[in-house]
């Protein structure tokens, strides 16, 4: 049985006031030996406060909870990484929900934290969430009044606390390094449509085009999933256009995008250059390490964890969006036209 006041004041033979006070930093007016006496039997019932009784008392439960798409996506487990740490940091206890990129669990889960009373949440909307379905979570955060932060993923015209990327610059970047490479059919492989980081991607790379006057061919555009299957299949659907290049919108499909190749014996980056997006772990492992645009996620999940902190304090927070800066990283997967190749 779990040690409680009770106990050590029979133990102690004093009273449950008197333990109360001392075991929670209030006995300004009772005696070092008696705190000693109580602290000493404290220890030796291992006791533990209870913190949910706490929490009641402090209307604080010292829980954040994160919701995420996907925890098996390795990006978003190195998200979860930098969050989780700086919780410790902050001395918050996370509570991790994933909903499988349905908008249904966002929901689920939003009132299911707001059950099991957490400061606050972090929230990375689902794939299948669209503006609509957003800012129908968002709307039900309100409702329940806890603060959050929206990471990652974003909604237009919502006023709340922002974690982001600059995704349009991802995307420029990105489509710049295959332009300057000389490459003029540079296909792309975007998210779902629906998402506003995949809208802000695609215009990035068509802002690099029309910089180095290439024509948008909306042909060598293929609406994707941000899976590997959905890479794969790009491959196939976009081959009769010729392309000598392309940006696939995660490294998820970019991974898929080179397998698909090889089952066209095209070599990467010999016949087709390839550009990813995320700097995921296997990206620089792969057979060619592939050329990417890096988030800095576990940066981004350290800043969501501290603005959060600061809502809960009740603290102004100046600016309620933070713009990460993407960074493109150069490795094998591409190359420029008429440009050997050596390993």
């Amino acid at each position: 049985m779990r040690a409680t006041i009770k106990d050590i004041a029979n133990d102690t033979g004093l009273s449950v006031t008197t333990v109360s006070l001392v075991l929670n930093g209030k006995a300004h007016k009772i005696p070092e030996d008696t705190k000693k006496r109580i602290m000493e039997s404290a220890q030796k019932l291992n006791y533990r406060p209870n913190q949910l009784a706490v929490s009641l008392v402090k209307k604080r439960s010292k829980t954040i909870g994160l919701i995420i798409p996907d925890i098996g996506n390795i990006f978003y487990a190195n998200m979860v990484k930098g969050i989780e740490e700086c919780c410790r940091e902050y001395g918050r206890t996370l509570v991790l929900c994933n909903t499988n990129d349905l908008h249904k669990r966002d929901m689920e889960y939003i009132r299911f934290l707001a059950d099991q009373g957490v400061d606050g949440i972090i929230y990375v909307m689902s794939r299948e969430s669209d503006e609509t379905a957003g800012k129908e979570s968002v709307r039900l955060l309100e409702q329940l009044q806890l603060p959050f932060v929206l990471l990652d993923r974003f909604l237009t015209d919502v006023d709340c606390a922002e974690v982001i990327l600059d995704h349009e610059m991802g995307g420029y970047l990105a489509a710049r390094h295959l332009a300057e490479l000389g490459h003029k059919k540079i296909a792309c492989v975007t998210g779902p449509a629906n998402l506003a980081d995949s809208e802000r991607r695609l215009k990035g790379y068509a802002r690099a085009l029309q910089e180095f006057h290439i024509p948008f061919d909306e042909r060598l555009v293929y609406e994707g999933d941000y899976t590997m299957e959905c890479g794969e299949r790009a491959v196939t659907a976009l081959m009769q256009y010729g392309y000598t290049a392309v940006f696939a919108c995660n490294d998820l499909s970019a991974f898929g995008v080179c397998r698909q190749l090889s089952q066209y014996h095209k070599k990467v980056p010999v016949d087709i250059s390839v550009v990813g997006y995320d700097d995921v772990l296997y990206a620089e492992m792969m057979a060619v390490p592939l050329t990417t645009v890096r988030q800095p996620v576990y940066e981004m999940g350290v800043e969501s964890v501290k603005r959060l902190i600061s809502l809960i304090k009740k603290k102004k927070v100046d600016n309620k969006t933070a713009v990460f800066e993407p960074k493109l990283i150069i490795r094998s997967s591409t190359m420029g036209i008429g440009q050997e190749y050596n390993i």
